[in-house]
């Protein structure tokens, strides 16, 4: 009668030994889950020059960003949150580039996104040219505007000096003429008392006639 043999017995043994069927093996481990969703590309002055929307329902925005950027300023690799978001500089030569990412990267992470950074630096002065543009124009609108205004401010100065001066020239003028009247009105004081002094002694002289008796002491009473 032939014996069943199991199938660890059918496994030649020889120099290769028995081979276990049993290992103890670790799942992967569970990281926390970063979703990016925008990029934000500054300058020195957090002055904004573009950004890379990688999810359209983002709900912050640059002004989010601007808001929430540290008293002390950015610092590379820095990350600073609002909420459950967080914002991480990575500085490349003159710009800023800022992460927007729900939780923050890993440390292994940052180093490819840093890379992929610097790569996407050599292209992006073609890439913001027409926001660099529209950056200038309205820069320069503003500066048109300014000096408008300036302009406007010192027609305004000039027309309240030239104003000034005419007043102080007609206040010459009225100190002029009112020291004219005074002196007109000294005269007609003058004239008016000669009038009077006339009229009384043309009175007295009609009262006492060309026969009056002359006063006691004239020369022709005699």
């Amino acid at each position: 009668m032939m014996r069943e043999t199991s199938p660890e017995e059918q496994v030649p043994r020889g120099d290769l030994g028995i081979v276990p069927t049993g290992f103890v093996t670790q799942g992967p481990k569970s990281v926390p889950r970063v979703d990016y969703e925008r990029i934000f590309v500054v300058d020195d002055h957090t002055s904004p020059l573009g950004e890379y929307v990688l999810k359209d329902d983002c709900p912050l925005e640059f002004e989010d960003l601007r808001r929430s950027i540290p008293l002390n300023g950015m610092r590379h690799l820095a990350s600073f949150f609002q909420g459950e978001f967080a914002f991480t500089p990575f500085r490349v030569d003159d710009l800023w580039f800022v992460v927007l990412s729900r939780g923050v990267p890993r440390i292994e992470d940052r180093a490819s996104i840093g890379t992929l950074l610097a790569a996407a630096r050599v292209h992006i002065v073609p890439n913001l040219e027409p926001s660099l543009a529209a950056r200038d124009v309205f820069l320069k609108e503003r500066e048109r505007e300014i000096a408008d205004r300036e302009s406007l401010v010192m027609a305004r100065e000039q027309r309240v000096e030239q104003v000034e001066a005419e007043l102080q020239v007609l206040g010459t003028r009225i100190r002029e003429k009112e020291a004219d009247l005074r002196m007109r009105e000294a005269k007609l004081v003058t004239l008016r008392d000669y009038a009077v002094q006339m009229q009384r002694s043309f009175r007295e002289g009609a009262e006492k006639g060309p026969g009056a008796p002359s006063p006691a002491g004239d020369p022709n009473s005699s």
